[in-house]
C-alpha cells in the first residue's frame, strides 16, 4: 500500500507542477485515486484518476470494472525503477478497454508493444495539450 500511495503523490505533484489543478479524495472505495479540474471557456470538467503503480516491468492488476467508469477516467501508470529514471504513461477509458483482460483479477496488458504504443501519452503530454483534447 505504501508503493500505491507514494505513487499516488508522485503523480499529483508532477500534475500539480505542470500546471493542472488536482485534487485527492478522502476516501478510496471508487477507484478514484485523484481528481483534475479543468476550467475552459467557463465551464469546469472534473476527471476521474486512477493511479497504478509498478514496480519494473510487472503485470499490471487491480483494474477492474473498465465498462462501468465514466467517459472521463484517466489510468495513469506509474512504472517506479531503482535504476533509471521513472516512467508515466496515461491511458485513456477507452484505451484501457483495448487492453484489459475481462475475467481476470483486473489485468492490464501492456508490455514492451503496448508502452511504444503509447510512449508519446506521458503526464507532461497531458498537461500540454489540455485535457479536454485527449477525449
Amino acid at each position: 500500500m505504501r508503493g500505491g500511495k507514494s505513487s499516488e503523490l508522485i503523480v499529483a505533484g508532477q500534475l500539480l507542477r505542470l500546471g493542472l489543478d488536482v485534487y485527492l479524495p478522502c476516501v478510496d472505495d471508487q477507484a478514484i485515486d485523484l481528481l483534475i479540474r479543468v476550467e475552459s471557456n467557463g465551464e469546469v470538467t472534473h476527471y476521474d484518476v486512477q493511479v497504478k503503480s509498478v514496480k519494473g516491468y510487472n503485470r499490471i492488476i487491480g483494474i477492474r470494472n473498465i465498462e462501468n467508469k465514466g467517459d472521463r477516467y484517466i489510468l495513469i501508470i506509474h512504472y517506479r525503477h531503482e535504476n533509471k529514471e521513472d516512467e508515466f504513461f496515461y491511458l485513456t477509458k477507452n484505451q484501457v478497454g483495448q487492453h484489459h483482460l475481462p475475467g481476470s483479477w483486473g489485468d492490464l496488458v501492456f508490455n514492451t508493444r503496448e508502452r511504444s504504443l503509447y510512449r508519446e501519452q506521458t503526464l507532461t503530454q497531458l498537461a500540454g495539450r489540455g485535457i479536454p483534447s485527449v477525449f
